[in-house]
């Protein structure tokens, strides 16, 4: 299967690069914020708008919140707040005025976006069920789907992710180079998830030793045992398209035939427009950068670094680079390497929560918990404290011997409802490092029952 194993080793590859997230949003944002009708406080947000527009986010949110203070809170005001804390990278307080929001009058675009910074923040099993609505009810809506179109790989559902990136490739708000690698990515994962079907499939046994031969001999090879296929399956045609076999197959999810036709075809994707990609746009940054992360899955992480490197020269304005490479010399357990990226991110864009979040790992990792505890500090000063933030202050908390520290950090979270089964066992853990049987007894109690769920 070298026609495919060729790939498939990209898998992993793709879960270390956010390839350009932070340049989609702002466009696709922004194009939100136009269509968003003003019926509250009108001369207030037309004001934000313009700002959000000037990309002044945090004069946008002042006179959001000018308008919340002087009159009854609407949904756009709270969405236009919202929008705002993103793209100054403060997701945990855009997550709940986009709840806020939501609770005035549900609309998809307010749910897409509430979905996608759930997704960012990586509560994954919490946003799985927004998705499949989203994709169920608002695939054909670009404007709403694009939103939460890199999320669909973040939670390993590549088919839906494939489908809603050729949508994407109409939609002038993306880069049609990012587009491109996105897709390509999206049929490589595809490739994986129905060959992984196909081998717990009942007769699948023809189709597994076609690809397995197909090794040296290429895509015809591996369409070897498609005479069998249409022996044994009324649903088989080697004419159906990509998107035609999904279809035929959600409505036949156990038939091996369809499982082994969408394992070749989603290979055959994958090379296609990868190769488009490599003719339209050479010398594409996103491509040299997903090249980069393949270099660096196949254990060649020197070449990678290299390669970023001469991409953060070429390209400074690209948002993702340095998180990138921090993401690379943390998969290596080279915490200070590492922490220099983040820290070079942070530089340039100061509240991108996900590079915070990373360095303040690398920091733990370090056991320089006197550091993390500075870097965490001022994050709590926020309304709603990220729940990571909260989590990793205790911890460096409790290493420097200040249990106590550690449990008012966390009994904060809880109090603001961000308690889950994680804050409980921690909060549970810290009571007995401190004698207090009774709260350590009920945390485990609600550890207990929040495992249930």
């Amino acid at each position: 299967m070298a026609w495919m194993i060729s790939l498939s080793i990209f898998s992993a590859a793709s879960r270390a690069s956010r390839l350009g997230f932070q340049c989609m949003w702002s466009a696709v944002v922004l194009a939100l914020i136009a269509s968003s009708v003003v019926a509250q406080q009108p001369s207030l947000l037309s004001k934000a708008q313009e700002a959000m527009n000037a990309r002044q986010y945090t004069v946008a949110e002042q006179l959001c919140r000018k308008a919340l203070a002087q009159g009854p809170a609407s949904a756009e005001a709270l969405t236009i707040l919202g929008l705002s804390l993103h793209m100054q990278g403060r997701s945990a307080d855009a997550i709940y005025y986009y709840s806020m929001a939501l609770k005035k009058g549900f609309t998809p675009r307010i749910y897409a976006l509430l979905a996608a910074e759930k997704c960012k923040v990586g509560d994954l099993e919490a946003v799985r069920p927004m998705l499949a609505k989203l994709f169920r009810e608002d695939l054909k809506i670009l404007p709403v789907i694009s939103v939460v179109a890199p999320c669909y790989l973040d939670l390993d559902e590549p088919v839906e992710a494939a489908t809603i990136y050729k949508e994407l490739l109409n939609n002038k708000d993306y880069p049609q180079d990012f587009t491109l690698v996105t897709l390509a990515k999206s049929y490589i994962r595809s490739e994986i998830f129905f060959t992984s079907k196909l081998d717990k499939a009942q007769g699948s046994q023809p189709f597994m030793a076609a690809l397995r031969q197909a090794a040296g001999g290429g895509s015809s090879a591996a369409r070897s045992a498609f005479p069998e296929a249409a022996r044994i399956s009324t649903y088989f045609s080697p004419d159906l398209s990509w998107s035609a076999a999904v279809e035929r197959w959600r409505e036949h999810p156990q038939d091996a035939a369809l499982l082994y036709l969408l394992s070749i075809l989603s290979t055959e994707e994958a090379i296609q427009q990868m190769q488009i990609c490599q003719d339209r746009y050479p010398d594409s940054p996103y491509l040299r950068q997903y090249m980069a992360d393949v270099m660096a899955e196949q254990g060649h992480v020197d070449d990678a670094v290299a390669q970023y490197g001469e991409l953060i020269r070429e390209h400074p304005d690209l948002p993702d680079l340095q998180f990138g490479l921090g993401m690379l010399h943390e998969r290596r357990g080279e915490w200070k390497e590492a922490s220099e990226a983040f820290r070079q991110q942070l530089d340039k864009y100061p509240s991108d929560e996900q590079a915070a979040e990373n360095l303040s790992k690398c920091l733990l990792q370090a056991e320089q918990y006197s550091e993390a505890q500075s870097f965490l500090q001022p994050k709590m000063r926020s309304d709603h404290p990220p729940r990571w933030a909260s989590l990793d202050l205790a911890e460096a908390d409790q290493k420097l011997g200040n249990v106590d520290a550690g449990i008012k950090v966390l009994a904060a979270a809880e109090r603001q409802g961000g308690a889950d089964k994680l804050l409980h066992y921690r909060l549970m853990h810290l009571y007995s490092l401190a004698g207090r049987s009774d709260d350590a007894k009920r945390e485990q109690a609600l550890f207990q029952a929040a495992s249930r769920e």
